[in-house]
């Protein structure tokens, strides 16, 4: 393996932490017993993201994210689903709201008891539709993120308790301008067995 940093091609780092990550999860499910497995729902609330200048220069976030999630979890790994949303006030056309598609892989790693702390990483769709359909942007992206969830295995119920840190990037595009963006954004929620 090369044992050089990754310098300055985000797209080659995050390429080569993929391929660690890949590893450390073969290793983390094999060397462990089933935590769990399972399909679940759940449902997150994030603060107002963080957007970086080229976001700006579109508009300013005006709302807390919301976020619902579908998952199937194996061992301690999961497949997850999502759709993000926020409000978004743009300086061209007033209020809208941002929407991201996700599908990514959750790697799982138990600390103590019911406690564990995990990464996600995957891809995403973002849209914001303007009303005018030269201006409205898409694009396509990442998301990577780490946090620690609080499993709870109830009678009635499986159901965990989370927070996460995720860093969202995205190159979006429309007929009158091309530019990526970073956004970052806090959140909590909870997930229910199905």
């Amino acid at each position: 393996m090369n044992s050089r940093p990754c310098g300055g091609m985000l797209v080659a780092c995050l390429a080569r932490m993929m391929k660690y990550a890949a590893l450390a999860a073969t290793t983390v499910v094999a060397m462990s017993g089933p935590a769990s497995a399972g399909v679940y729902l759940g449902l997150g609330l994030g603060t107002k993201p963080m957007v970086d200048d080229a976001m700006e220069n579109v508009g300013t976030p005006s709302s807390q994210s919301l976020r619902g999630l579908v998952g199937a979890r194996l061992a301690n790994v999961a497949l997850e689903g999502a759709v993000n949303g926020f409000g978004m006030a743009t300086q061209r056309s007033g209020g809208h709201t941002v929407y991201q598609a996700s599908a990514a892989l959750k790697l799982s790693i138990p600390i103590v008891s019911q406690l564990e702390a995990f990464g996600r990483g995957g891809l995403e769709r973002t849209w914001l539709n303007m009303g005018e359909d030269q201006a409205n942007l898409r694009g396509d992206g990442f998301l990577a993120g780490v946090g620690l969830e609080f499993r709870l295995n109830l009678v009635v119920a499986s159901v965990s308790v989370f927070a996460d840190y995720t860093v969202h990037r995205t190159s979006l595009e429309s007929t009158l301008e091309k530019f990526d963006s970073t956004l970052q954004m806090v959140g909590v929620g909870v997930t229910m067995g199905i």
